[in-house]
């Protein structure tokens, strides 16, 4: 029978360890590194909530080619660029993730905010009385933050760019923002009802009468949704 002494047996299994480790070391240093993914089941467009039909002055014609084309588009091109930007080697330029991130930017804005836009569209409901005590708290009137609102989106009309209002957790308030090219907001705040004022938006039902599709919008909002967004502020 073969016996092995203590320091036999210590010298085997530091050898057996350190063999180990050298495997271990070499696999992981050629190894390739799992590829990142396309996040795709996050990039497809939403239906519209409502009948195209339903709506007061916005013609489904109008309606559906905004979604259809301009919303369903911008979801697209979303896409397309992150699939570019996943397959970027670590040897590209600056510039190129620089020139893609900015693209994925203004596309993925689009997307989101069209979403914002279409689901509160619908004409139901009436404004609650916690949106209008906030509003009432931040513009003095109701009345005061929808001129304010209306002014704003018709300082756009004949180009391009959104008007919101929304929350911001900062100044404690509601405030409403101007926007152009899906890139500009006030940081740290939430969306509480956005307006399309680029052209696609208005121009085959109302021409260059920006302010009466402003007017018609605010006919056909629906106040069940934006209610429920204010309420999931504060």
């Amino acid at each position: 029978m073969i016996t092995m002494e203590r320091r036999d047996f210590m010298a085997l299994s530091a050898a057996t360890l350190a063999s180990g480790l050298t495997t271990a070391t070499a696999a992981d240093t050629v190894s390739t590194p799992t590829p990142r993914a396309v996040q795709g089941e996050l990039l497809v467009p939403k239906a519209l909530s409502f009948d195209p039909k339903s709506l007061d002055g916005l013609s489904e014609k109008m309606i559906v080619s905004h979604h259809d084309n301009n919303y369903v588009g911008a979801v697209k091109r979303s896409r397309a660029i992150e699939e570019k930007i996943v397959s970027l080697g670590s040897s590209a330029n600056p510039f190129e993730f620089g020139a893609l991130k900015r693209e994925q930017m203004v596309a993925l804005n689009s997307m989101i905010l069209h979403e914002y836009y279409f689901d509160a569209l619908g004409s139901a409901g009436t404004m609650n009385s916690k949106l209008k005590t906030m509003l009432e708290s931040s513009f003095r009137t109701v009345g005061e933050w929808e001129n304010e609102f209306k002014k704003i989106a018709l300082s756009l009309s004949g180009g391009s760019g959104w008007v919101f209002l929304v929350y911001n957790e900062r100044l404690k308030r509601l405030e409403n923002v101007w926007s152009w090219d899906h890139m500009h907001s006030l940081w740290d705040s939430k969306i509480i009802l956005a307006l399309d004022m680029y052209e696609h938006s208005y121009q085959m039902d109302f021409g260059a009468n920006a302010k009466g599709y402003v007017e018609t919008f605010f006919k056909n909002i629906n106040w069940n949704v934006v209610n429920t967004r204010i309420g999931a502020i504060v």
